[in-house]
């Protein structure tokens, strides 16, 4: 049974469409996983799960006994459940024997021996075609000619190795921030009647790198919100240092694009003192 998934503290007297995003998706997981089957096909199942449950359902993926085909950007997720990879590039699949972390191994030897053979049969082609400009027009030569010609034409070529353009991207250095960058004092927040958080005491301090924890509903959003400054407290104080420049990515960022906006729309309207050019570059070309 996927109690692991906390299904049970969804309201059962309410339709499913008043469901939250995160607890409709653990629905329709649970359904996948409550009904026998032979062949499991799971799309990015770990979408909306907490910590808890991406461990449940990672032990109950391992010993489920029929066949799993498994999406997943996970590779911590995926190392302990598949022994096979199948890679989609180009238009064609590509089978690798062993977990992810055997996948990345075997091909990058794979692109690294198909590049080895492109290079040697580039450095064949120029040498045959050299010949061939040289020797064509001599009469004692053109035989000799003729016949690397027909080489050529009857030589499949090896395509170089596709490797996906590496992203960069850097980060301004910042100027000297104050400490603490923001300060919490009894804070309690909620939504309407309901406490979400209460009485939160918290310091951040420069430098930091902090991983939030805790399960669906806990909170976590809540008080990422509370740092953007998207959400005001129901009781306390938030103090955030002068010049402090905040980014915030949502968790469903996606519904506050706009669907008639191209991508280079959208970095215009938040960046409009920027050339276009530097708005593509940002975009990848």
């Amino acid at each position: 049974r996927p109690h692991g998934l906390r299904v049970a503290t969804a309201p059962r007297d309410r339709p499913v469409s008043d469901l939250s995003v995160g607890r409709g998706m653990r629905l329709n997981l649970a359904q996948a996983l409550i009904c026998r089957s032979d062949l499991l096909l799971l799309d990015e199942p770990t979408h909306h799960l907490d910590l808890d449950a991406v461990i449940w359902l990672e032990k109950w993926l391992k010993s489920y006994p029929g066949t799993l085909i498994l999406i997943s950007h996970d590779r911590d997720f995926l190392d302990p459940i598949v022994d096979k990879i199948i890679h989609i590039e180009q238009q064609t699949l590509f089978e690798y024997t062993g977990n992810y972390s055997a996948f990345e191994v075997q091909r990058a030897t794979r692109l690294a021996q198909q590049q080895a053979m492109y290079e040697s049969q580039q450095e064949r082609v120029a040498h045959l075609q050299s010949y061939i400009d040289r020797f064509r027009a001599k009469a004692t030569k053109a035989k000799q000619a003729q016949s690397r010609i027909k080489m050529l034409e009857r030589m499949e070529l090896i395509a170089p190795a596709h490797v996906d353009n590496p992203f960069h991207f850097s980060f301004r250095a910042p100027e000297s921030l104050p400490n603490p960058l923001l300060k919490m004092e009894k804070v309690s927040a909620g939504y309407g009647d309901r406490i979400i958080l209460e009485s939160i005491k918290l310091n951040l301090v420069p430098g930091s790198r902090i991983g939030l924890l805790g399960r669906n509903g806990a909170g976590k959003s809540t008080l990422i919100k509370l740092l953007a400054g998207e959400l005001e407290p129901l009781h306390g104080e938030i103090g955030l240092a002068k010049g402090i420049k905040l980014g915030y990515f949502a968790q469903h960022q996606l519904e506050f694009l706009r669907a008639d906006e191209s991508p280079l729309q959208h970095m215009a309207r938040l960046a409009p003192q920027e050339l276009a050019q530097k708005l593509r570059d940002s975009l990848g070309g």
